[in-house]
Parts: C-alpha cells; structure tokens; sequence
C-alpha cells in the first residue's frame, strides 16, 4: 500500500482540464503513486471513457455516503462551491493510503515528482504553510485590496474559532497535502460539539484552513512547513508579468512541480471583446 495517492475532485464543466492534468501525471509520476478521481455520479461515464481506467474512479456521492453524519440530500442541496470542499474534505475515508496530495482539474505537473516531495525520510507528511507574503506583495503593487482584505478577515476568523493568537497563515494555494489524522481528529472534535465538517464548511468555507488550524490547535502529525509546490497563477497580471519576463515552464520547473492556470482568465480561452474589457477595466481602477 502507498503512503500518499493523488486526488482530484471534478466534473463534467472541467473534463478537458482533468484530461490535461491526468497526462501529465500518467508523465511524471516517477513512484507511481495511485491517482484517484472523483465526480458526480453522472458525470462518471464521460470522464471514464475519455480518460481511461488506469486511475481509480469514485463517485462523489460515495465519498459523502462514507460519512454517517452528513446527510446526503442536505449535500445534494449544497451550490458547488461548497460541496467540492466537503468531498476533498473526505477523501480520507475512502482513501487506502494515510496522506494525500489534493489536486484540481486546472493544474498541471511540469517536472518529475517523487513520494519525497511530500512525505519526509520517515513518512511524515509535509504542510504548505506560510504567510503569503509574495501574494500579498503582488496585490499591493497591483492596487489589488480586496483579496487582501479577504485573507486577513479568512484567517482571522479562522484563528478565532480555534482560539489561535499569532501569525497569519495562508495554508495553500492547491495542491495541498493532507493527512488522515488531522481530518480525523477535525471530525471527532466536531462530532462532540453536534457538527460534522459540512457543517463547518458552510460556516467558513475554506477547507486548507481547517485543515491547518487543525493540525496547529491538536498536533496529530508532525508540523513539517512547506512552501507551495506548484507556481499557481491567480491573477491575469501574474501571467502577463511572466510572460513579459519570457519566464517559461521549463525555467518553473526549477522551483515548482508544476502550474496552476484559472481558467475563467487564462488568455487562450478569453473572447477578444472580454479580454479588451477586463483589461480596460483593470486600467480603470487604477485611476480610481
């Protein structure tokens, strides 16, 4: 049995990005890790026949089903910003090895990976923590206030309920790598205050938070930081500034296992007339 597998959440609307990140895993997935994909049961057929079964497929609901506190039709209910959560969330109880890398559809593996890369010598799992302070960074001199503000009232809010003081952290951006343990200790403490982490997700919807906040507050794995292991572009401004700087790929895979694209801005799939007007707009605000 595999110490750490890979898993995806996705559906239907991200098929065409999941094939991409499957082909570059099939690539570079030197240890042979086990990769395992989830999506709604509709949708399984589709993602089977265009992407093959040498991965191990599950359906979301299977995953939520594997929980007896959730209910399956407040789930069904959910709008997908916070169902996606809770199934990466719960993967743990369905997963055969103790950790996993948690993936998602838009990113892509550039380089090489080893089971190294995320477990120690000893087979503890590293944590992507830190204070985000490059991203921070990037949106000051980009006049870019509101996801500041959302970063520090997310964190804050997350330090509260588990009655943390310090530091501010930031515990992404995917792929994150989890542990069973934390999950677990999470969803025990929550099943003696009457909740379950649907509960929790809807409440504060930041599942990396959770997870981290866990592991500092209980401690049920070894604290190992690390810094993000994929170069995730989360703004247009970041890609074009790269771009400018004729930083390629293969110059990434230096520092990063791989990319992570948004693919609601990334330029390949914008319309002319929506690009011109973001961009306009962006200039805009800079007058403002």
């Amino acid at each position: 049995m595999s110490a750490i597998s890979i898993f995806c959440k996705s559906y239907r609307n991200d098929l065409e990005r999941a094939i991409k990140l499957v082909e570059s895993i099939r690539r570079f997935n030197v240890d042979s890790l086990p990769l395992y994909i989830s999506v709604p049961s509709s949708d399984l057929g589709i993602f089977r026949e265009r992407i093959g079964t040498d991965i191990t497929w599950l359906a979301d609901e299977e995953i939520i089903g594997a929980n007896p506190d959730i209910d399956l039709n407040k789930y069904m209910a959910l709008a997908g910003q916070h169902s996606q959560q809770i199934v990466k969330a719960e993967f743990w109880r369905v997963n055969p090895a103790e950790n996993y890398v948690c993936v998602d559809s838009d990113m892509r593996f550039i380089r090489d990976f080893y089971r190294t890369d995320f477990l120690s010598s000893d087979g503890q799992p590293y944590t992507i923590l830190h204070e985000g302070k490059s991203f921070l960074e990037f949106c000051l001199s980009n006049r870019l206030n509101e996801p500041i503000e959302n970063f520090e009232q997310t964190a804050r809010t997350m330090q509260q309920y588990f009655k943390r003081s310090g530091p501010l952290y930031n515990f992404g951006p995917f792929p994150v790598i989890w542990s069973a343990k934390v999950w677990r200790t999470l969803a025990d403490a929550l099943h003696s205050e009457g909740s379950n982490i649907l509960d929790a997700i809807v409440s504060h919807p930041h599942e990396a938070s959770w997870y981290g906040e866990t592991l500092l507050k209980y401690r049920p794995v070894e604290l190992l930081p690390k810094e993000p292991v994929f170069r995730a572009y989360l703004f247009l401004e970041e890609y074009e500034r790269d771009q400018r700087a004729r930083i390629t790929e293969q110059e990434l895979a230096q520092l990063y296992l791989g990319v992570v694209y948004q693919s609601n801005w990334y330029p390949k799939r914008l319309q002319p007339l929506k690009r011109l007007a973001y961009k306009i707009k962006r200039r805009l605000k800079n007058y403002l």
